[in-house]
């Protein structure tokens, strides 16, 4: 093929499809086109206008908007409107005014496919069909809002949307970025305009003066110029300017340029301004802004220069381009620069037929994290965690964070094996707990992996997929998953997952599965533990370290919990008479909601159960995120009469003394320390003194995970109250029960 018709193959690729996706090619394009207005544009309108000029044709709409918060106003204002005539359009709006409002009001996107039958009230006069509004946001606050309207009604895809808002996203900064600059250069000129009217000599001498002869010997020298290139008058002035202020490399062509000049009157730089390179008298170059002009003198004809340094200013450039392509807080590439070096790879690989790993990796319990201790510490986690991913890879792959506790990782030249390994690499690096306020903290994390060319040949598909194998990899409890063909539509059936939910405890859709406790001293089972299944339609088994955590987002947790403890009760009347109690797990959002006790009585007495057969556990970690909140909670579940247990212990940070004052009467051991306890001296040590310690505080301890006969014997010697785990019985379906029961020999056995 020859190179016009490659050429043409290319523009072609380049020229947007109607209704096709948007290549990133052309993503790129559009942000870089922002961040130029950003560093050059002299009003925020003008960088604003680039913004949704470029959305509109990325979006392929009819009309874009953008708006930002002016908190004197407490409104938000009209930065930018492509129509050319803006009647109809409301100067400012209220936060939850019109789609563009409320966009911003709940951080959102909002979607409107027909504005006719909208029901919120529309903010403007201008007939439009169909829009779509998504939040500007900053540091996780929304500072503004961007819409693109249809002038039909029209339904958007949700790939649209999410293209909408990774535009948004990448945008916000840049504005910001923008509006503070403008705002400075403006106080800036008034500054000036107010100095002018009455010192307007000294305003030349704000810059180096310097005049040159036609021998280029400097013959005038002002105060800024000595400060600003460290000569004094009486050092410089008779020395030639190309030998002092020039870098080495530029004093020829100065030369020449003056001698050009001289002979034919032609002086390209002459009357403009321009940047060049300057030299310091400690040999220190740096980037001044000059202006050149001729003038004559007795002597014959000279040169005047005004020259001022532009060091800050191009710091300031600097530091726009970096943080339009890196992370605020970790400093590592963001989202943009990912992409940018994801296409240079792929380009890379198709020219030596190899291919590309990209890794999705997501932290496990984060979200606790936060909770429990507050977002500056999970703020120097992360840090911490990106310093730990960057060991150990090579220089050429990128460590990027895409928002969150979201982390990726492009491995340029590396195949299935290779991004195995990598995969493994860095969550051994994450295998040595963090320790941040004196606190330690174990990080667990799931990685997804999708290969270039064989799972997509774009930056966006093939991170979509790695999305969704990590996914996998968190329901699965493998910690990595590669992408498998077809999971696409697991993945997007997922989205509507909250929905689902509720629709399940609606419909009664989810079950208790129950696993034996048994007592060490007389090998009987004494106690059931309830836990929550939830057998998808579409979706299979989900896993309840997924839809807890959903439960507690969409404030579904109420009907959850209300459920479990209802069903579990129920259970155990039937049990009550054979000496079995029933336990049910607590989570953090039960203990901070007051009227969980209540609801806790009324479940009791409407199962008509004696108190003491509930038996309700809550993680270590859990009681710690607001000790005093939960501990008030926890006092009046003790009166009800209810057994209290902390779950997980050793793996949280509560202290004794504060461990003495929960109103508990059990600690259940973490199944990390019992499933070491015969092969790891540490593991015998820390579970021997839990153990001294519990029974120091009148508490029983309960170990879980126990897995073989010869673990469950060390933990009978060593004075352990009791015991779960697969070893005993692995969690049984409700109808199953009682067949067990019958048949099991840990029911009615002998000690």
């Amino acid at each position: 093929m020859s190179q016009t018709a490659d050429q043409s193959s290319q523009r072609d690729q380049d020229v947007p499809q109607r209704g096709g996706p948007v290549s990133p090619r052309r993503l790129l394009g559009a942000l870089r086109e922002v961040t130029l207005a950003a560093m050059r544009a002299p009003t925020p309108t003008e960088v604003a206008l680039v913004a949704a000029t470029q959305v509109c044709q990325l979006m392929e709409c009819d009309e874009a908007v953008v708006r930002w918060w002016n908190p004197e106003r407490a409104s938000l204002e009209l930065l930018a409107d492509t129509r050319p005539d803006r009647t109809g359009r409301a100067g400012d709006l209220a936060s939850g005014e019109g789609a563009v409002g409320l966009a911003f009001s709940t951080a959102a996107p909002v979607i409107v496919e027909d504005y006719a039958h909208w029901e919120h009230r529309v903010s403007s006069s201008i007939a439009v069909g169909s829009g779509v509004a998504v939040p500007l946001v900053i540091q996780d606050s929304a500072a503004g809002a961007l819409a693109i309207y249809s002038r039909v009604s029209r339904s958007y895809k949700e790939t649209d949307v999410q293209l909408l808002a990774l535009f948004a996203d990448q945008v916000a900064p840049v504005l910001e970025a923008a509006l503070l600059r403008i705002a400075s250069q403006r106080a800036t000129r008034r500054a000036d305009a107010t100095d002018r009217q009455l010192r307007d000599m000294l305003d030349a001498a704000l810059d180096a003066h310097v005049v040159m002869d036609a021998e280029g010997r400097i013959t005038r020298w002002n105060a800024q110029a000595e400060a600003m290139f460290g000569w004094r008058h009486d050092e410089i002035v008779g020395k030639e300017l190309a030998a002092t202020l020039i870098p080495p490399e530029l004093r020829e062509a100065h030369r020449k340029g003056l001698a050009h000049y001289l002979k034919t009157g032609d002086g390209p730089i002459l009357r403009r301004r321009v940047e060049v390179e300057a030299l310091r008298k400690n040999g220190i170059s740096f980037p001044v802004e000059i202006t050149v002009a001729p003038i004559g003198t007795t002597e014959g004809p000279a040169f005047s220069a005004f020259l001022r340094d532009i060091s800050e200013r191009h710091q300031v450039e600097q530091q726009l381009r970096r943080l339009a392509m890196h992370d605020a807080l970790t400093g590592l590439p963001n989202r943009l620069l990912l992409y940018d070096r994801a296409e240079q790879s792929f380009a890379n690989a198709q020219r030596t037929k190899s291919s590309v790993a990209l890794l999705l990796m997501d932290l496990d319990g984060f979200k606790d994290i936060n909770d429990a201790y507050g977002h500056h510490v999970g703020d120097v986690l992360l840090q911490e965690v990106s310093v730990r991913l960057r060991e150990g890879l090579r220089g050429s792959d990128t460590v990027a964070r895409l928002g969150g506790d979201e982390f990726a990782v492009l491995l340029p030249d590396t195949d299935l094996p290779g991004s195995l390994a990598a995969a493994k690499t860095l969550r051994s690096s994450l295998d040595a707990p963090l320790t941040i306020e004196g606190v330690r903290m174990p990080v667990g994390s799931s990685i997804g992996i999708a290969l270039f060319p064989a799972h997509g040949d774009d930056p966006l598909t093939l991170l979509r997929r790695a999305d969704i194998a990590m996914y996998v990899a968190k329901r699965r409890g493998s910690g990595v998953a590669l992408y498998e063909e077809g999971s696409d539509l697991e993945g997007a059936a997922r989205l509507g997952l909250a929905s689902d939910l509720r629709e399940a405890l609606e419909r009664g859709d989810l079950h208790l599965h129950y696993q034996p406790v048994i007592s060490l001293a007389t090998k009987r089972v004494c106690m059931m533990e309830a836990l929550a299944r939830w057998d998808h339609p579409r979706l299979g088994l989900v896993s309840p370290t997924e839809f807890i955590p959903l439960a507690e987002r969409s404030g579904l947790m109420p009907q959850l919990s209300t459920w479990a403890l209802t069903t579990a009760l129920g259970k155990a009347r039937e049990w009550q008479k054979r000496g079995i109690s029933i336990a049910v797990n607590m989570a953090v959002s039960d203990l901070s909601d007051t009227t969980f006790p209540d609801r806790v009585r009324a479940a009791v007495e409407e199962a008509g159960v004696e108190p003491a057969v509930l038996h309700l556990e809550v993680t270590e970690s859990g009681v710690m995120s607001e000790p005093e909140r939960i501990l008030t909670c926890l006092e009046r579940l003790r009166d009800i009469g209810v057994q209290l247990a902390i779950d997980d212990f050793g793996t949280g940070s509560s202290s004794l003394a504060y461990l003495h004052r929960l109103p508990i009467q059990a600690c259940k051991i973490d199944r990390s320390f019992i499933r070491r306890l015969t092969s790891q001296a540490s593991s015998v040590a820390i579970v021997r003194a839990t153990i001294e310690l519990a029974h120091a505080l009148d508490l029983r301890v309960i170990a879980e995970g126990v897995e073989d006969a010869e673990t469950l014997e060390v933990l009978r010697g060593m004075g352990c109250d009791l015991a779960q785990g697969y070893f005993i019985s692995e969690a049984i379906p409700d109808h199953a029960t009682e067949a067990w029961m019958a048949g099991s020999f840990w029911v009615g056995a002998n000690a």
